[in-house]
């Protein structure tokens, strides 16, 4: 697996670093709203049952959608998202915190992993099993230079 760790300036920016190839998108644990306050909203369960009107709070769930969706999600400028792009949907049995931690880039691999993105707050952590697609947002002229000084901050802390 490579990563890459560098500052971004925005969720527009975000949009901009993945794949328009795969349309599976897997958000781990996505939180519509950050704030912890009560909101309204209506639910709907999987049986049909509908709830009108909820008040709810610290909803947390996993979503899977497409890149539209994906742009949606991103507009919200949620601080901390982990988002998975896929090359096929992800299976009703893969839960991601109960896979061994040893096994798991495979294992989310033979899934059809392709690529992960974690924003948290100011940056956003890309990881790819393909050297390629690094390697491109590596040489983006928008992010080159922000991926350099990021690298020589690690190196330099690592020196001491």
């Amino acid at each position: 697996m490579n990563e890459l760790t560098f500052e971004i300036n925005s969720n527009e920016e975000i949009w901009e670093l993945f794949d328009k190839d795969f349309n599976i998108i897997f958000i781990h644990k996505f939180l519509p709203n950050e704030v912890i306050k009560w909101w309204k909203t209506d639910l709907k369960t999987q049986n049909g049952t509908e709830f009108k009107n909820l008040s709810v709070r610290q909803m947390e769930m996993d979503v899977q959608t497409d890149l539209n969706g994906l742009k949606k999600i991103l507009e919200l400028n949620t601080n901390q998202l982990r988002i998975y792009q896929f090359e096929k949907p992800v299976s009703d049995t893969l839960e991601i915190e109960r896979l061994p931690e040893k096994n798991r880039d495979l294992i989310l691999k033979q899934n059809g992993l392709k690529h992960f993105f974690f924003v948290d707050f100011e940056f956003v952590t890309i990881g790819s099993f393909e050297s390629e697609f690094i390697n491109g947002i590596e040489h983006n002229p928008k992010f080159e230079n922000r991926i350099a000084e990021r690298k020589r901050i690690l190196t330099k802390q690592k020196t001491g």
